[in-house]
């Protein structure tokens, strides 16, 4: 039996209920240490042979807890990402800023100061900042270089932790403290998984064009307790074919700019229709026929993470697993000529959303994809009468 086999064989013992301490023994005889890429193949293979995603979630905590330690930490850009404001650096200082956060936490329960500890549950929730930046611009990268099974077990365990930490506060404004301990030592976890695990997977196969994607993206989404100091410029020089390579793409850019787009109602320049798509008072998605997205405008609200890492993702990956059901199915009539439409609408915090879908079909019926429009309606529910003046 090779490693992989054994490997997945002793994750397949653990979902069956076996001691995970007999798992824990086993595991230290035949391996000692494994790889991060080890541990993504495995979990790869475990969702192409059927296993549910949820199912390896349950696991995710066992097997991080008897993995964890032993992956082998082999980094290629060990002095590049220790840089202060590298994208490591901002995930490790947040995941630090978390822990002493907790703390305080577990300090305020004590003394049973629930003002204080309504303040602190507050600032916890900017840890949904953090899983942001992980599900939109790290997990679409680690796709793109063929890790696929990671993300979508460790989307799913953070959006229990977002239930946990929401759960946790409802309790509070009631003047109850309850579910502090489960759900500290779920966010405890998650952070050595990220350390120990979702780092070392990714450091051997992102590249620095990679992660400087990933520094932009986190500065439009934002930071979790603290922001970075400085902001991350690689060491290393570019060199002569990667700076051509920028100018000709910049060349290319500027040609489009120039360009003008012909309808069959007006023509537009590239720079005209650019900035009419930016000014629309929505935020607009557009899927092609293969669930690829394909385009979102850079409106000036963002009501949901737009993160160019996207581009080129398929549709399912940009959700949570328990939402890819939902998504699935909208498709699926979409395509069939079931639906040609879907609008859901809910509130969130102060915002009144309303979401849009809408079949694209050619002039023969043929479906070429799905847009989606997400508009913020506060202000149209509230208008009554008439109003015919400008102010």
């Amino acid at each position: 039996m090779n490693r992989q086999d054994k490997l997945k064989e002793l994750i397949l013992r653990l979902h069956d209920n076996e001691d995970p301490e007999v798992i824990k023994k086993e595991f230290s005889e035949n391996f000692g240490a494994v790889s991060a890429k080890e541990i993504s193949e495995m979990e790869k293979s475990l969702v192409n042979e059927g296993m549910e995603v949820e199912s390896i979630m349950k696991l995710c905590n066992v097997h991080a807890s008897i993995m964890g330690k032993n992956v082998l930490q082999n980094h290629g850009l060990i002095d590049e990402h220790e840089h202060p404001g590298h994208p490591i650096q901002v995930i490790k200082n947040e995941n630090g800023a978390l822990r002493m956060l907790l703390i305080q936490m577990e300090d305020r329960i004590q003394e049973n100061d629930l003002e204080t500890l309504k303040e602190l549950a507050t600032k916890l929730w900017e840890i949904d900042k953090h899983y942001l930046r992980k599900e939109n611009s790290i997990f679409a990268l680690m796709e793109k270089h063929g890790i696929t099974a990671p993300p979508k077990v460790m989307w799913g365990v953070d959006d229990q932790i977002r239930t946990l930490i929401k759960t946790f506060r409802n309790h509070l404004e009631a003047d109850e403290i309850v579910g502090f301990e489960e759900m500290k030592y779920e966010i405890m976890e998650m952070i050595t998984k990220e350390e120990d695990i979702m780092i070392p997977m990714v450091l051997d196969v992102f590249t620095q064009e990679d992660w400087l994607m990933i520094a932009q993206e986190s500065e439009e989404i934002g930071y979790t307790l603290i922001e970075p100091k400085q902001k991350w410029i690689p060491q290393s020089d570019k060199s002569f074919v990667e700076r051509y390579k920028e100018d000709q793409k910049k060349l290319k850019k500027d040609e489009m700019v120039d360009g003008v787009v012909k309808f069959e109602t007006g023509e537009l320049s590239y720079k005209q229709l650019l900035h009419v798509l930016n000014k629309t008072p929505l935020e607009i998605t557009f899927i092609d026929e293969t669930d690829t997205t394909r385009y979102f405008n850079q409106s000036a609200h963002k009501y949901f993470p737009r993160t160019k890492s996207a581009l080129g993702r398929h549709v399912l990956n940009c959700h949570p697993p328990k939402s890819q059901s939902i998504v699935t199915n909208l498709l699926t009539d979409f395509k069939a000529g079931k639906k040609d439409s879907e609008t859901l609408w809910f509130q969130k915090g102060d915002l009144f959303l309303v979401v849009t879908y809408m079949a694209v079909r050619d002039d023969d019926g043929s479906y070429i994809g799905t847009l989606e429009f997400v508009q913020e309606a506060s202000n149209i529910r509230q208008m009554e009468g008439d109003r015919r003046k400008m102010e």
